[in-house]
């Protein structure tokens, strides 16, 4: 059986309205080469694998107006990631082991067991 390259992420037909709530989100691993040191952007969109910072990532859409709007960097791909086949979009597998599983282990309970 051939090796799986890419895993198929299922989008939400509509764009979240915060980047925490985008299944494409994830973290920044520690030691990447080009990272600038003590960076605040310690978040990474994996459909354009552009970084952003954790504050950033948390703000809504909908909180924002004209004279101040929000630029997320999926804005310019989100249509045209709905015409992909079942809004399916493939993340490598090492993008996924990297950032997206790190992430969501974070947001795991942490159970504190010392007494």
């Amino acid at each position: 059986m051939p090796r799986r390259n890419f895993i198929p992420v299922q989008l939400p037909p509509m764009q979240p309205d915060r980047c925490i709530d985008c299944p494409l989100l994830g973290l920044v691993p520690k030691g990447t080469a080009g990272r600038p040191k003590r960076s605040r952007k310690t978040r990474v969109c994996l459909g354009t694998m552009k970084a952003l910072t954790a504050q950033g990532s948390e703000i809504r859409a909908s909180a924002r107006d004209s004279h101040h709007p929000l630029h997320r960097p999926c804005d310019n791909y989100w249509k045209a990631w709905m015409q992909l086949p079942r809004q399916q979009f493939s993340v490598s597998i090492q993008a996924w082991n990297e950032c997206r599983i790190p992430y969501e282990q974070t947001l795991q309970l942490k159970i504190d067991f010392s007494d």
